[in-house]
């Protein structure tokens, strides 16, 4: 029971240890904080997390018998097994990580990195909007689409979209909205409590996202991105 024992504490701690890495990656680069709520992604990632992490050890520890004479063949299938979930599941989340925030008619729409469209023969590392393994590339729709384009679709097109620059800035500025339509939708209390953390904060942006909305804080004098924050724009 003790080889049991080892063997079950062992496989847990390695588990733990790439479970940690992987939350690091997942919510401290690919969706960090309130995006992981905006997308859905948190109530899933973990739960396959700790299905992943649990259930490997657990099988160790019913296969795991001293003098077993087919134990390590059973173990790696076990490690491959788990392994492979474990692929699949960062796989599904990479795949829906945000990769632009995208500027448009008033509000920042998320693209995921499967909705980006990319141009024939693109070379992602010369290419401003590329999907991203570092947080969201800022920017917006162009002024000029062509006639058959329409103009939600050029959301998710690396060609029909510009860098966020200062005329950027200055029209989202002009279009801001004033903070206190946020305590319409949200609790007054949680607003103040968000805002004292940035008293340079004086207007705010809706951010469209799939599951559901957040607001991106505006300094309207600077044009500055202060934050995006966990709150309702509507």
């Amino acid at each position: 029971m003790k080889f049991r024992l080892l063997c079950f504490v062992i496989h847990l701690l390695i588990s733990f240890f790439i479970a940690v890495l992987l939350l690091g990656l997942v919510f401290g680069l690919w969706y960090p904080a309130p995006l992981d709520k905006a997308l859905g992604v948190a109530h899933i990632f973990l739960l396959l997390l700790s299905i992943d992490v649990i259930v490997g050890p657990l099988l160790t520890l019913i296969v795991a018998k001293q003098g077993k004479k087919t134990l390590k063949k059973d173990l790696l299938v076990i490690s491959f097994i788990q392994l492979l979930a474990l692929v699949y599941g960062v796989y599904i989340v990479a795949q829906g990580r945000p990769i632009w925030m995208i500027y448009d008619s008033g509000r920042f729409e998320v693209v995921q990195a499967y909705e980006a469209v990319m141009p024939p023969n693109d070379l992602s590392s010369t290419n401003v909007f590329h999907r991203s393994v570092t947080g969201p590339i800022w920017g917006a729709v162009k002024n000029n689409l062509p006639a058959t384009i329409v103009k939600g679709d050029a959301y998710y097109r690396a060609e029909l979209l510009q860098i966020y620059d200062d005329d950027i800035a200055a029209t989202v500025s002009a279009n801001a909205l004033p903070l206190s339509i946020l305590k319409r939708f949200n609790n007054p209390n949680k607003v103040n409590k968000i805002l004292r953390d940035y008293p340079l904060a004086d207007s705010f942006v809706p951010v469209a996202a799939a599951q559901r909305p957040i607001v991106v804080l505006i300094n309207k004098k600077t044009g500055e991105r202060l934050a995006l924050v966990d709150l309702f724009p509507w």
